[in-house]
């Protein structure tokens, strides 16, 4: 290990990599000297991912799946394990968002009367069961696969690193997004109960909650004017977040100088939550 590429030896599975946060944190990792494990649903964006991850000297691989039914996770697990024989770090990131009320609201919609940020769809059209169990089982679901099939042997060498990748509006609150919110506090709970399960056998466990930050999932609100003075507004800072110091966040928590570090969530949201 160096300390230019103080992950070196190391092997990472990254969830929702092909794209946005997912992806920054892969490229990342692997820039540190992790050999990176890509899972995503999209086999052409993680086909991208490790290409663009080889061309700048690293090692990475693809592994299409889809970690929120148990089909994938078999073979998942034994292809990633038959490819780099043992699994160090695990980033929880795969996520979605449908923007829609519980309950249908009664806002006059045509006389300008909105709810939710620049952009939120209709507040009048209710999120369905399916929309619902989408999002938690996205979330929550795949979280708790993907610990399922990795974690056990971080167990047994008594090393590993778990990552959840949050949101901060966990310490906030955001009109149409309550199936978000309410994924994103479990993961943050999850990370505290796991954390103190494994920190005698050395496999810490930390969340990363993220404000805004340019993805696909919110390119739209970014790219507006009406967005973008929003978010300025919200933001101390007055910038949105650069997706390669969230890299850098996770690559730190992967390594060996964050070892005493275990149950946190750590909000990276240019002060959005003070």
């Amino acid at each position: 290990m160096t300390d230019t590429h103080p992950l070196l030896g190391r092997t990472a599975v990254v969830s929702g990599a092909g794209r946005g946060l997912g992806r920054a944190i892969s490229v990342a990792l692997a820039g540190a000297g992790a050999v990176v494990c890509g899972v995503s649903r999209n086999a052409e964006e993680l086909e991208s991912l490790a290409a663009e991850i080889k061309a700048a000297g690293g090692q990475a691989y693809a592994f299409p799946a889809d970690i929120r039914g148990s089909a994938d996770l078999d073979r998942l697990r034994d292809a990633v394990l038959a490819e780099v024989g043992g699994v160090d770090i695990l980033v929880n990131n795969a996520g979605n968002l449908v923007k829609r009320p519980v309950v249908p609201l009664p806002v006059d919609e045509a006389s300008g009367e909105k709810v939710g940020q620049p952009g939120s769809g209709p507040a009048s059209v209710a999120m369905s069961d399916e929309e619902w169990d989408s999002v938690l089982d996205t979330h929550v679901r795949g979280s708790l696969h993907l610990v399922r099939s990795f974690v056990p042997g971080m167990l047994e060498r008594r090393r590993g690193r778990v990552i959840n990748i949050a949101s901060s509006s966990v310490a906030r609150s955001a009109s149409l997004t309550v199936s978000y919110q309410v994924a994103k506090g479990a993961i943050t709970q999850l990370t505290r109960a796991l954390a103190k399960e494994w920190a005698a056998f050395g496999v810490t466990v930390n969340t990363i909650a993220p404000g805004h930050f340019r993805t696909s999932m919110t390119q739209a609100l970014h790219d507006s004017p009406e967005g973008q003075a929003w978010l300025k507004e919200r933001i101390p800072m007055r910038r949105t977040g650069d997706p390669r110091e969230l890299g850098a966040l996770a690559v730190h928590l992967s390594g060996d100088l964050a070892s005493f570090i275990t149950g946190q969530t750590i909000f990276i949201d240019g002060g959005e939550t003070l």
